[in-house]
């Protein structure tokens, strides 16, 4: 075998991410987003989902109203990944490059919408509190910015049966090794990926850190943000999220003079 690879996150992961999520029930998480944006908006129209992955949850979406839908992510494998997916659609929904750190291109939306955690890729509280501010930016007075975050304790309940596993996908073999460091609120996720398809199978390793925030941690950050926060729920209920509360989803309006 050749000397392992790394690559960056999202990259060789993208080939086989559907189905390592494949027990996620997009169908289920769509409903209740659809529930969230009515809840607390008269008529949601234009809707962004960031950091999309392959664009599961957009694709459930376009099932469920008459949203003027768009996705992107940072990661171009996974744009490409997603894109197959919405081009496929009667009528295709755009799916392009974009970070949370950069959505310029973005503008005049009444929902963004990011789900699975993925703002805990964001390391460092000044990364979120600047992404509060350019999301703003990308939304119509009164839009909604919803998003969920893990905190500690689902890390800490979940990174046993996270750790050591692998798996087959057609020519593909894969290994995932899950641990979180306590002190620093670091989960980390490192895949090593070996293609068997190839002459001499090819292996690479893409490793995947997360940053696990508290409650009162998002709080303090929106609060010094343009957003107004309206809910701290629960996991995928309608319940007051706590500081035991594993999964936490936020919904924030936009506040604009």
């Amino acid at each position: 075998m050749n000397e392992i690879q790394k690559k960056p996150i999202y990259s060789k992961l993208a080939e086989i991410y559907d189905h390592i999520m494949s027990d996620v029930d997009y169908a289920y998480w769509a409903e209740y987003i659809d529930d969230l944006l009515h809840q607390h908006h008269p008529e949601p129209t234009a809707i962004t989902e960031l950091s999309c992955g392959t664009a599961s949850l957009t694709l459930e979406l376009s099932k469920l109203g008459d949203y003027d839908l768009q996705a992107c992510d940072a990661s171009p494998d996974m744009v490409r990944v997603g894109s197959k997916k919405l081009d496929a659609l009667t009528q295709p929904i755009p799916c392009f490059e974009a970070s949370f750190d950069d959505l310029l291109s973005i503008r005049e939306q009444d929902a963004l919408i990011s789900v699975f955690d993925s703002v805990n890729y964001l390391l460092q509280p000044g990364e979120i509190e600047y992404f509060f501010h350019e999301a703003a930016k990308c939304l119509t007075v009164d839009g909604l910015l919803i998003f969920d975050f893990s905190t500690p304790k689902n890390s800490i309940e979940a990174v046993q049966h996270l750790n050591e596993i692998e798996g087959d996908y057609h020519n593909i073999r894969y290994y995932r090794t899950s641990s979180f460091d306590p002190k620093h609120n670091i989960h980390t996720n490192s895949f090593e990926i070996i293609d068997r398809s190839r002459t001499a199978n090819q292996a690479w390793i893409e490793v995947h850190q997360q940053r696990a925030y508290e409650l009162v941690q998002i709080k303090k950050l929106l609060d010094k943000s343009p957003l107004k926060a309206l809910a701290f729920y629960d996991a995928f209920s309608f319940n007051e999220a706590r500081s035991t509360s594993t999964r936490i989803t936020v919904v924030a309006r936009c506040q604009k003079p």
